[in-house]
Parts: structure tokens; C-alpha cells; sequence
């Protein structure tokens, strides 16, 4: 949800992002006692602003800076040769230890962030509809990260109409729940300087980044689902809709057990900072929770975690109907084992 808001953000016309300039320079020299740093920027010394707190910078350090009515600032350290890095050494395992799905899912994951950023955020920005283009969105993502990855097949079919039939629900779900609870969109500081800026539908914003922020993991249980279901079928024939449904769920209630908590702790562990409020503010518990930057987390968290949970029955049928009778060709196999 948050690197979905700060896509937008970042593709944002000119015009609201300010009239200042980002420059790459590298510390020379500090002096904190004044508050100024001497950097090497363009092939010029000069002399930068650092931050109030002095920002903990060394010399040497390549540094971001941005430049201001005539003024310099350090802004951030230069961390992209160390995302760089470690990019690196997820593609390397990545490749090593999937080999050839392992190469497509790279793929897939990367066309997936390009529809998102660079068609999805955009129409947004442009003044579209948040809601229809994260559901379009989603059919793209979803066509690169299964079709790409585990090939063009019945199994492969009935898991992407698993995902967008979850998908559909949650989207669903989420315009229930978020007008009942009176939601406005203002939860959280990206937020409130989109609304600043204006032009932007930010409660449909927020329905979007949901949706958005569970479908790696609706695409992974709905596969499995289908592999299983489809490995029944040609273990015996003679399964019907009924009794493939019936026996591939009883993989999926164990699946079920194994997932119920996957998105609750990967919202928790991005939201720490919020939840460490709960244990520094004086509001009492029962009315803290009440506000939308609380009901809002957590009503991310459930409305993803129902997704996940209504994704394996859901797939679970359309993979029965799909392979009832021992249709399609020999089993791939499973997915993946849990």
C-alpha cells in the first residue's frame, strides 16, 4: 500500500512536486558545530545545509542534495549502489535455486511493478478512477505472474479466475466495511499531501492499495490450489466436480491454517511504527483504535487475509470444474509444498 502511494507521488506532475533541484554529490569535509557540510557536487566544492539532527554523515559518504533559492541541503545518503546490491544477490539465489521459474518469476515480478508504476499510477495521477484501474491493474499483474511463470494451461486458467474472483470479493468487501466505518482516505501523511495537491479520489486510493498489496500472495495459494486439485484428477479419473472439490480442500484447510496469518504479520511488521504509538500515547485504547490511521491498518490487514482465505475455495471450485473427469493433460505437480 505505501510504495503503491509512493509511486504516485513520485509520477506526480512537475507542477506539484516544487521548483528545486536534485543533485549526487559526496561529502568533503563536516562541520557540525555550524550545521554545514562541504561537498564536491558537479565537479564544484560547496558548502550544504545538514539536517537539524546532523544526519549522521561521514566524509567520503556519497550523499543526495537538493538545491533551493539558492541554497544547498543534504538531503539522504546515497543508498541505491547498496539496493543495488542486494537486488543482486536476490537475482543471483533467485536464478540459482528456482533455474528456469525461478528466471520467469523475475519476469514476471518485474513487467508486474511496470504495469503498477508506470500505467496504473499514472491513470491515477491523470484524474481516473483509483478502483477500476487496480482491478485492471491486477488482470495485467496477474496475467505476467502466472502465465509467465507457470505457462498457459487449465491450471494456470483456473488459478487466475480463482485470484480475480478474490480479488472481486475483497474489492467488494472493502467498499462495504470502509463507507460503513466512514473512512476518508487520510491515513497516513502520503495522504494528506495528496489531498494538498487535490484531484485525487483518496478513499478509492486506499481500496486500490489493497487490493494491490495482496495479490502476490492470492497468486500464490490460488496456484497451489490448482496444482493440487489438478494432480486428483488424474490420480483418478473418475472424480467428479463434488468429490474433487471436496478432497482438494482437504489440502486446503490445512493451507488455510498455514496462511491465515501470512499478510496480518507483513502489514504489522510495515506498520510498527503506528502500533508503537499504542503504548506511547495517552489516549485510551478503546479510542485510539477508533481513529482512521489505526482502523485503517487494520482493516487492511483483515480485508487481505480474507482474500487469502476466500482464494482457496474459490479456486478450489473453478480447478474442479476445470479437471472434473480427468480433462486436461498429464499433472505438473505441485506449485510448491507447505
Amino acid at each position: 500500500m505505501r510504495l503503491f502511494l509512493l509511486a504516485f507521488l513520485w509520477l506526480l506532475p512537475a507542477w506539484a512536486q516544487g521548483g528545486g533541484e536534485y543533485l549526487l554529490g559526496r561529502v568533503l569535509l563536516l562541520e557540525t558545530e555550524r550545521g554545514l557540510a562541504q561537498v564536491e557536487v558537479g565537479g564544484r566544492v560547496e558548502w550544504a545545509q545538514l539536517p537539524a539532527d546532523g544526519g549522521g554523515f561521514r566524509p567520503g559518504e556519497r550523499v543526495l542534495l537538493y538545491r533551493e533559492g539558492g541554497r544547498l541541503y543534504v538531503t539522504e545518503p546515497d543508498r541505491l549502489p547498496w539496493m543495488g546490491l542486494l537486488l543482486g544477490l536476490f537475482v543471483l539465489l533467485a536464478t540459482l535455486l528456482g533455474r528456469g521459474k525461478g528466471v520467469r518469476g523475475l519476469m514476471g515480478t518485474f513487467l508486474s511493478l511496470l504495469v503498477v508504476v508506470y500505467w496504473v499510477v499514472p491513470s491515477v495521477a491523470a484524474g481516473g478512477n483509483p478502483l477500476l484501474y487496480a482491478f485492471l491493474g491486477s488482470v495485467g499483474v496477474l496475467l505476467f505472474t502466472i502465465y509467465l511463470v507457470h505457462g498457459v494451461n487449465r491450471k494456470t486458467t483456473a488459478a487466475l479466475l480463482g485470484t480475480l474472483l478474490s480479488v472481486a470479493f475483497v474489492l467488494f468487501l472493502a467498499l462495504l466495511f470502509t463507507r460503513a466505518m466512514a473512512f476518508t482516505g487520510l491515513a497516513s501523511e502520503e495522504a494528506l499531501l495528496l489531498r494538498q495537491w487535490g484531484g485525487v479520489d483518496l478513499l478509492s486510493l486506499f481500496l486500490a492499495g489493497v487490493v494491490v498489496g495482496t495479490l502476490g500472495a492470492l497468486t500464490d495459494v490460488s496456484v497451489t490450489q490448482a496444482a493440487v486439485v489438478q494432480a486428483l484428477s488424474h490420480a483418478n479419473p473418475r472424480f467428479g466436480l463434488g468429490e474433487l472439490y471436496r478432497r482438494g480442500m482437504e489440502v486446503g484447510y490445512d493451507h488455510i491454517g498455514s496462511l491465515v496469518n501470512t499478510l496480518v504479520l507483513a502489514y504489522a511488521a510495515g506498520s510498527l511504527p503506528l502500533f508503537l504509538l499504542l503504548t506511547k500515547d495517552p489516549t485510551p485504547l478503546r479510542f485510539l483504535l477508533n481513529t482512521e490511521p489505526f482502523a485503517a491498518e487494520i482493516a487492511s490487514m483483515v480485508l487481505g487475509s480474507l482474500g487469502l482465505l476466500l482464494a482457496v475455495p474459490l479456486t478450489t471450485l473453478v480447478a474442479a470444474w476445470a479437471f472434473q473427469g480427468g480433462k486436461g493433460g498429464p499433472g505438473e505437480g505441485h506449485g510448491h509444498a507447505h
